[in-house]
């Protein structure tokens, strides 16, 4: 029977916590360690490009099943990375990569057990948490399970990107931009400049028009990605400058990866030598203030943001830029990651790490941005928000009403940061339960108090006078399975703001958001297996979720 931490006998937490440590130790067999650390980093980076490339080239570049890798292949990547920089062997001074049959094996192991022990990384510190329950079947091996009801699952595979395959709120992917035929000549003209260096390799020029032309795709893709106002002053520069860097360097990037991908389909065998960008500190923030128009001083404190740190850094999508030498003069870059990575979040992030009291201070601007959405979507709705309410009752964050089926709602706003690491679960959780709670109050106040909002000339009646009256938690990038009731149930925005839009009326939107028909469903759009995850001799079974 699996058990939580807190009611597990002893014997239970004491092979849980061998496990635990026997585990940690996964990395000392590695050969990688025997290898300089930055040749290790570059090869384990032209690995984890491998897994993207071949992912790709079984699916496509456009899938559920590529998003998942590039997921999971960032998060045990900077693992791995780590183990080289704490527990490898010194950088070399006169080095390249030249992959071979002995570097490839001594990185499959080392992404193999990086992989394995990432899932000991989300299990162990959940199961600490009582977040996990466990049942152990010998002193080797545990299985992990996520106690809940199908619901619990259901909001855990949305939070994980699925959605429903069919229906009204079938989910759907963006297609690709096409390149323009002034890009196929570009593309077309570089290609044929790039020079064979290598069994893998390959050279090219920097190619400014190229890259200058890729530029306004890439600001736009980014402006549609960023969700925060781009005055949002994040360190010695705004979101608005960030974005500028951002789309620069996506732009070298995918010229890069493209071009790699037509070597290797002209040639037969992908450039895993040159699939890295790597440049020095120097080189990089000089191409990318020529290529923003960002000063330099401002791109220099943006790459320092965004450069790898084995002590805290989680992913490679947060920070892409991996040093090669301990001063740092050299980065490498797998494009991969970058390109599919949400820069805004990134860099909120990176924020809350190195500047807690800036980022404290962008976060009380989170909700009123997001409700500025909502109130232009639902304008005919008569949206009205912020209101006080005597203290200690919390504010009501907006109310909409819709005379023509009697109904009036009251919208909790919560914008929770996404999580990085598994035990920042137990955290976010609690911010949607105190949404609840004071959602609650509210509630509970103009119940007692059924005239409050007449009486400011805020409605033209009192609450007991409507037919329908909702109280709506509407909660952003996190959220839990809080069983609804008649009148209160939570809210995704995304499902929010497509609903409310597509409704012939209030009543029927918020019916609508508690049916909870928007949630993918166990069998039509995911399934979920025990997957087994092996580390130094010590094994765990944990679920993991499938696409359909």
């Amino acid at each position: 029977m699996p058990t939580i931490k807190k009611i597990a006998p002893k014997d239970i937490v004491e092979a849980v916590e061998r496990i635990e440590t026997q585990a940690d130790r996964c990395y000392t067999s590695l050969s990688i360690l025997k290898i300089p650390a930055n040749v290790a980093s570059c090869a384990l980076l032209a690995g984890g490009i491998q897994m993207v490339e071949r992912e790709i080239a079984k699916r496509g570049d456009n899938t559920s099943h590529l998003t998942a890798t590039l997921i999971n292949t960032g998060r045990f990547l900077a693992v791995a990375l780590k183990w080289v920089r704490m527990y490898g062997k010194r950088a070399s001074r006169l080095w390249s990569l030249r992959w071979n049959k002995q570097i490839e094996a001594s990185v499959k192991q080392a992404l193999t057990v990086a992989h394995n022990y990432d899932v000991f990384l989300t299990c162990l510190p959940l199961w600490h948490k009582d977040r996990y329950a466990v049942e152990v079947a010998s002193q080797t091996w545990a299985r992990f399970t996520v106690p809940g009801t199908e619901r619990n699952r259901q909001v855990a595979a949305y939070q994980k990107g699925f959605r429903p395959k069919c229906g009204r709120h079938k989910g759907h992917r963006a297609e690709k931009t096409p390149q323009t035929p002034r890009m196929e000549e570009l593309f077309a003209s570089v290609f044929q400049g790039c020079r064979k260096t290598g069994g893998r390799s390959f050279r090219y020029a920097d190619p400014w028009e190229l890259w200058k032309e890729l530029l306004p795709e890439y600001q736009a893709r980014v402006d549609g990605i960023v969700r925060r106002s781009g005055s949002l002053v994040i360190g010695d520069y705004s979101l608005t400058e960030f974005k500028l860097f951002y789309a620069s360097f996506l732009a070298v990037c995918a010229a890069h990866e493209f071009l790699c991908f037509a070597w290797g389909k002209n040639y037969g065998w992908y450039p895993l030598d040159s699939a890295l960008l790597i440049r020095s500190r120097s080189n990089w923030a000089t191409t990318l203030a020529r290529l923003s128009g960002i000063p330099r001083n401002k791109i220099d404190s943006i790459l320092r943001d965004l450069t790898f740190d084995p002590a805290s850094s989680l992913d490679l999508h947060i920070h892409p830029f991996v040093p090669l030498d301990n001063a740092g003069f050299q980065l490498a870059v797998a494009p991969q990651f970058p390109l599919h990575s949400r820069p805004d979040e990134n860099i909120l992030r990176v924020c809350s790490l190195l500047r807690p009291s800036v980022f404290d201070a962008t976060s009380l601007e989170k909700e009123p941005e997001m409700l500025s959405v909502v109130q232009k979507v639902c304008a005919r709705f008569k949206p009205c928000g912020p209101i006080s309410l005597p203290a200690p009752v919390p504010d009501i964050d907006l109310l909409l009403e819709d005379e023509s089926c009697s109904t009036v709602a009251f919208v909790e706003a919560k914008w929770i940061r996404k999580t990085a690491r598994s035990v920042e679960h137990v955290a976010r959780d609690a911010e949607v339960l105190k949404g609840v709670g004071q959602l609650t109050q509210i509630a509970t106040f103009l119940s007692e108090n059924p005239s409050y909002l007449v009486s400011r000339g805020i409605l033209s009646r009192p609450i007991a006078n409507y037919q329908n009256v909702f109280y709506v938690l509407l909660a952003r990038d996190h959220w839990l399975w809080i069983e609804p009731t008649d009148a209160m149930g939570v809210v995704e925005f995304e499902a929010f703001v497509r609903i409310i839009a597509e409704s012939i009326d209030l009543k029927s939107a918020v019916e609508e958001f508690f049916r909870y028909n928007w949630l993918p469903q166990e069998g039509r759009d995911f399934t979920v297996q025990h997957d087994r995850a092996t580390a130094n001799g010590v094994t765990i079974e944990s679920e993991v979720f499938y696409p359909v």
